[in-house]
């Protein structure tokens, strides 16, 4: 005979939030209930397990070793139980009518856009929701069932994920970027060499990001420590930081077509220092049979055509 569940889904649900937010409010908010029932539901969870998950102190619960255990566990369950909902109900011809999908913020000036309009076109039944971050962001949540897809960075390694289904979109090239109102490179070092390269102040991303991983990588190949001014969580937030002049970064050569919106220039990088870096799509195995995910991914094919093709020109 199977082991019956002590608790109920709901209290692990809103256990695992506020062990992720560790505030009543939020959690509260988050699960469109009160704080008095965050509290109550958290008190009834561990009298459904017979153990102490919390030690009170003042208004706050600290998590104690159990509470740990249990939370690494039922994140785990919980996805998967989340997954087996959506399989089943695909199984049985239900479309979902709303598609969470993850992208990386560069990604939010062309693919995103390009989205927003074919899919409508494609599927106007379905409705698209992009949620932005960093690569390690995104694919947390799509482990835990929090998004259905998402573009990220990536390598070869992706296409062999036992977990995932992962299609490449297309190469993603850096280029040397300066504020339009700093000094300009001269002719003898564009391409972007090493020696110019070597000679600059940086903005870039913090670590858990795709294109800090590509920053870090061309840098290495200079051979020598870099000057980092400044780390930023948004891409968007660096390009605006840029504009104050005497920074440099390394930023996609797709803004390029943006360059005067942004008030930046894009310079390409000299051949010994182009690092290729894909763009890749990313789902759990199960969702290649949903024909909206699949509607999508023939759309994110459409534009990665163009994109290669824009680049042979």
């Amino acid at each position: 005979m199977s082991r019956r569940i002590p608790t109920t889904i709901n209290r692990l649900e809103i256990f695992i939030s506020y062990m992720e937010q560790h505030n009543m409010s939020h959690v509260a908010e988050a699960m469109d209930i009160n704080t008095l029932s965050v509290y109550r539901s958290i008190h009834a969870l561990e009298e459904d397990l017979g153990c102490v998950l919390f030690e009170k102190r003042g208004r706050s619960l600290v998590p104690l070793q159990a509470a740990e255990i249990l939370y690494q566990q039922c994140v785990s369950a919980l996805s998967d139980l989340s997954r087996a909902i959506d399989n089943t109900q695909i199984a049985a011809g239900i479309t979902p009518k709303k598609i969470r999908v993850g992208s990386i913020n560069s990604l939010t000036v062309d693919l995103v856009p390009h989205l927003l309009s074919a899919y409508k076109l494609r599927r106007p039944d379905v409705q698209l929701e992009f949620h932005s971050g960093s690569n390690c962001e995104l694919i947390d949540k799509l482990k835990r069932s929090e998004l259905d897809v998402i573009m990220i960075y990536g390598d070869q390694q992706l296409e062999t994920s036992h977990l995932y289904t992962a299609m490449k979109l297309f190469d993603d090239e850096l280029s040397f970027t300066i504020a339009q109102t700093s000094e300009q490179p001269s002719t003898e070092h564009i391409p972007i060499d090493v020696s110019y390269l070597k000679q600059q102040c940086y903005m870039t991303l913090t670590q858990g990001f795709g294109l800090r991983e590509a920053f870090d990588k061309v840098i290495a190949k200079l051979d020598t420590k870099v000057d980092i001014h400044s780390e930023f969580s948004s891409i968007f937030g660096l390009s605006f930081a840029l504009k104050s002049g005497n920074y440099a970064a390394l930023l996609p050569s797709r803004l390029n077509h943006v360059a005067n919106q942004i008030g930046l220039k894009f310079y390409r990088l000299a051949d010994e220092l182009k690092e290729s870096h894909g763009i890749y799509l990313l789902m759990n195995r199960a969702s290649e049979h949903n024909p909206a995910i699949r509607a999508l991914v023939a759309e994110c094919r459409m534009y990665s055509h163009t994109v290669v093709t824009s680049a042979n020109l």
